[in-house]
């Protein structure tokens, strides 16, 4: 996606809902630029916010002044509008929600809540523009407090095509980020649809050392949620020339959601097995600590959660934790998650010709190794029992058919 491709024609119906929201303001160049070999991504540097949205949107229309954008789908009949009110035009993220869809006319209900300890809002919608059978989507507003600025982002699809498209539209809302750290926290609508609950304790047994550690009640049900969203996204593009992209999107999107739930799993971990990690291995602490860890995950009972293509045979990570049986992509994207939050660096690699999904951590061992981005990626296999660190099936070894996923 790139502003080069902004598409000068527009129909009546889009003309009037895109005019709704122009009006004066700051000047600004938003860059908009694709991910380098994977996702779309919109990006304002001038704002700090991003959107890392499924693949095929493309601008439509903007405002010389840069603050108001309508984006279009090339496969779904869906349509995103991006409109940034800076200045501290509002006091509240509801009211700026609240302005922007009465310039569509639009039938609405707003809810607030708090999302990255920052005032925000969502609004399910209608609206007719331009004598259409009419349009229905939803909408979220949040603050960006460094800025004194709000962003709005209104989603919505045709009113037939509305139910189908759901899942598209909150995937969408929800790859929204406003700083570094929300790009490794819950999105903005998974936030609003299981705000934080009562804890639930775990207890975990690794290498022989009790952890004991807790997640929010509802995370296997928030998890469990965005795994099915992002899946039905990717299965839009099955078959299709962006497969790729598609697939890295759908377990980025996973990890980004898993990796702030299991924040303080990871700390506990990393707390209970430092000590011994340091006596395995007093010089290389972190490699201990990968082979303990890959030791415990290569216990869990194996099973894949649906054999339908319907449906994600992804197990959500919190129930991983708490005992659901578990697949390779499932248990290399725990040990990711797990990892990074210790401060070692790793990335999940995916085969399609496989039918496999390995981990790779950023640790100065030897073994069998990927390369990515000038790093050396020490692999681990997470279903085979008794497997050390850097060890590899022999007829999985052509690193060009493995498909890596950055997340750091």
């Amino acid at each position: 996606m790139s502003v080069a491709r902004r598409i000068a024609v527009m129909s009546k119906s889009s003309v009037k809902c895109f005019q709704a929201l122009v009006s004066a303001a700051v000047f600004l160049i938003l860059v908009l630029l694709p991910v380098c070999l994977h996702a779309e991504e919109i990006v304002d540097y001038d704002f700090g916010y991003s959107l890392d949205v499924p693949e095929g949107y493309s601008v439509a229309e903007y405002t010389p002044d840069g603050m108001s954008y309508r984006f279009v789908h090339d496969r779904l009949p869906v349509s995103l509008i991006l409109k940034l009110y800076a200045d501290g035009q509002f006091s509240e993220s509801s009211a700026a929600l609240s302005a922007a869809l009465d310039k569509l006319s639009a039938e609405y209900e707003i809810d607030s809540f708090l999302w990255r300890n920052v005032q925000s809002s969502v609004a399910s919608l209608k609206m007719t523009l331009g004598g259409s059978s009419g349009y229905s989507g939803w909408a979220v507003c949040t603050e960006i407090p460094e800025k004194n600025a709000h962003l709005v982002l209104v989603c919505y699809a045709d009113q037939a095509k509305a139910d189908d498209c759901q899942q598209f539209i909150i995937s969408t809302l929800n790859s929204l980020s406003i700083d570094r750290g929300s790009l490794y926290s819950p999105g903005i609508f998974t936030s609003y649809a299981f705000p934080s609950a009562r804890k639930k304790s775990v207890k975990l047994k690794i290498a022989g050392i009790d952890v004991y550690t807790e997640i929010d009640a509802d995370d296997e049900a928030a998890s469990e949620f965005v795994v099915a969203c992002e899946y039905a996204v990717l299965t839009l593009y099955a078959g299709n020339e962006k497969w790729k992209e598609a697939w890295t999107r759908y377990y980025k999107c996973i990890f980004r959601d898993s990796y702030g739930r299991l924040k303080k799993t990871a700390f506990d971990i990393q707390a209970a097995l430092m000590p011994s990690a340091k006596r395995k291995n007093k010089e290389n602490p972190g490699a201990a600590m990968n082979e303990m860890l890959l030791g415990w995950v290569q216990s869990f009972p194996y099973e894949r959660q649906n054999q339908s293509a319907k449906q994600s045979d992804f197990a959500n990570l919190p129930s991983v934790l708490c005992g659901a049986g578990s697949d390779c992509d499932s248990r290399s994207m725990l040990m990711c998650v797990l990892l990074g939050n210790m401060g070692i660096k790793s990335n999940l690699f995916i085969s399609r010709e496989y039918s496999h999904a390995v981990y790779g951590a950023d640790i100065n061992q030897a073994g069998a190794k990927i390369t990515v981005n000038g790093t050396d990626f020490l692999l681990g296999e997470t279903t085979a029992k008794d497997i050390k660190p850097g060890l590899i099936a022999a007829e999985m070894n052509d690193t060009e058919k493995w498909l890596p996923v950055e997340f750091f």
